[in-house]
C-alpha cells in the first residue's frame, strides 16, 4: 500500500511554519504529523509521498510525489492520527473518503485526481492542525501518544542513579542517552529522552517531555509540561509548553512559553517572550491567509517563528508574536507582532534580509549540525523571499 499526504485546503493558515515543509512535516509531541501515519499504517519511507507545492519538490527535495498507479491512501497533512480514525481510514474502500465536521481526513483510490464515489463520516473525535498555535496546544497530548507509539515492546537505557525521579508515569532513554544529576517529574506524564540526547547538571523536567535524537538539555533549565525539543536542538534557562521542530537554539537563560520554532532558528542570550498579556485577554495572532490579526482561542500564546530566523541578546517578544522565515531580529524594544519573512531590524524598523546575507549565513549554520545547505536549500529560500515579497512593501 502506497501512502501520500496532501496538502490541508488553507496551507497559508499555517505559514510560516509551512513556507518550508509539508503541513505532514509539522512536529507535534515527539513525531511529524508523516511519521505518526506512517507507524499506526504501518507503512515504509519507501512507500511514502508527499503532493505539494512545487518549489518544495525540487531536484533534491525530502517531500518527492510518488507516480504510480497502485492503491493508495490520500492522507490530509494537517489530520493527527489516533486510533479510531487509523481504523476508519484502514476500512475504505476503493474510491471511498473518510471526512470529519466537512473537512476530509483521507482517501483511498489509484490517482489523486480521483472522484471518490462515496463520503464516509467519521463520528468520534479526533484533532487537527489548523494554525500555528495548535502546535503546543496539543502537544502534551501528543507527547503521551508518540510516548507509546515509540517505546512500545522497548526496554529504557539504564537511569544514572544520580538523578532524582519524582511521579508514576514512565520515564525512557533510548541508547547513548545521558542523564546527570537532574529532577524528572512524571507525575503528569512520561519523559522521553532520544538517542544521544542529553540532560545536563541540575535540569529540572516536568512531564510530559520529549528530547528527541541528539538534543541537548543545558545546565539549570527549567522545563515545564508539554514541552518538545525537537532533534539536534539545544535550549537553556525556562522553558514551558514550547515545541522546536529540530536544529535550532535557545541556549542561555530567558523565558519562551506556548512556543513554536522551525528548523536552524537561534535565540539570543537574556531573550524573553511574554506569553499572557497584562489583561488576560485571549491573544491574537497575525494570520497569513487572511492578511490580519486573528483571535486564537488561547489565553496563553507566546512565540511563532519561521525556519533560519534569529534574535539578539535581550530580544523581547510581545505576546503572540509571529516573526516569519528568514528574520534577523536585533535592538532594544518589542518588535513588532507580526515580522515578515526576510524581515532585518527590530523595533525602529527593518530592511529587507537579502538573500545573499540568507545563503551565507545559513551555510555557516548548517554545518554545525553536520548538514548541507544546498541547492535545494538555496531554491526554498528564493521562492519563499519571492512568495513574501508583497508582506515587505516589495510587491
Amino acid at each position: 500500500m502506497i501512502l501520500q499526504f496532501i496538502e490541508p485546503q488553507h496551507i497559508a493558515n499555517l505559514y510560516p511554519l509551512t513556507h518550508t515543509r509539508p503541513a505532514a512535516d509539522l512536529r507535534c509531541g515527539i513525531l511529524t504529523i508523516a511519521e505518526k501515519w506512517m507507524h499506526d499504517l504501518a507503512i515504509d519511507a519507501s512507500n511514502v509521498g508527499f503532493i505539494t507545492r512545487d518549489y518544495l519538490q525540487t531536484n533534491g527535495s525530502p517531500y518527492p510525489t510518488l507516480v504510480s498507479n497502485a492503491d493508495q491512501w490520500f492522507i490530509n497533512g494537517a489530520a493527527l492520527p489516533n486510533p479510531n480514525v487509523v481504523k476508519a481510514v484502514q476500512q475504505l474502500n476503493t474510491n471511498q473518503a473518510l471526512a470529519h465536521q466537512g473537512k476530509i481526513i483521507a482517501f483511498r483510490g489509484e490517482s489523486f485526481s480521483d472522484v471518490p464515489a462515496m463520503t464516509i463520516e467519521f463520528q468520534a473525535d479526533m484533532d487537527w492542525i489548523e494554525r500555528p498555535y495548535h502546535i503546543f496546544a496539543l502537544n502534551g497530548k501528543e507527547i503521551v501518544q508518540d510516548f507509546g507509539r515509540i517505546t512500545a515492546g522497548k526496554t529504557s537505557a539504564p537511569l544514572s542513579d544520580s538523578n532524582r525521579t519524582i511521579g508514576e508515569f514512565p520515564i525512557f532513554l533510548e541508547e547513548g542517552a545521558k542523564v546527570e544529576c537532574a529532577v524528572l517529574n512524571s507525575k503528569e506524564g512520561p519523559i522521553y529522552i532520544g538517542k544521544n540526547a542529553e540532560i545536563m547538571e541540575g535540569s529540572l523536567v516536568r512531564g510530559p517531555f520529549a528530547l528527541c535524537e541528539g538534543a541537548v538539555l543545558k545546565m539549570a533549565s527549567k522545563v515545564y509540561s508539554a514541552t518538545t525539543l525537537g532533534p539536534y536542538s539545544v535550549a537553556g534557562g525556562e522553558i514551558s509548553n514550547v515545541v522546536f521542530w529540530g536544529y535550532s537554539n535557545k541556549g542561555h537563560d530567558g523565558f519562551l512559553g506556548n512556543a513554536v520554532l522551525g528548523q536552524w532558528c537561534n535565540i539570543g542570550a537574556d531573550t524573553n517572550a511574554s506569553n499572557l498579556k497584562n489583561t488576560y485577554d485571549e491573544v491574537k495572532v497575525w494570520n497569513y491567509a487572511s492578511g490580519r490579526f486573528e483571535r486564537s482561542g488561547q489565553q496563553f500564546c507566546g512565540l511563532i517563528m519561521g525556519d533560519h530566523s534569529k534574535c539578539g541578546i535581550n530580544t523581547m517578544f510581545n505576546t503572540g508574536t509571529v516573526v516569519g522565515v528568514a528574520c534577523n531580529l536585533f535592538g532594544a524594544g518589542f518588535p513588532r507582532q507580526f515580522v515578515p519573512d526576510f524581515s532585518w531590524g527590530g523595533a525602529q524598523g527593518f530592511v529587507t534580509h537579502k538573500l545573499d546575507a540568507v545563503h551565507k549565513t545559513a551555510a555557516l549554520v548548517l554545518p554545525r549540525r553536520k548538514k548541507t545547505y544546498g541547492e535545494y536549500e538555496k531554491s526554498v529560500m528564493e521562492s519563499v523571499f519571492t512568495l513574501t515579497e508583497s508582506l515587505r512593501g516589495e510587491g
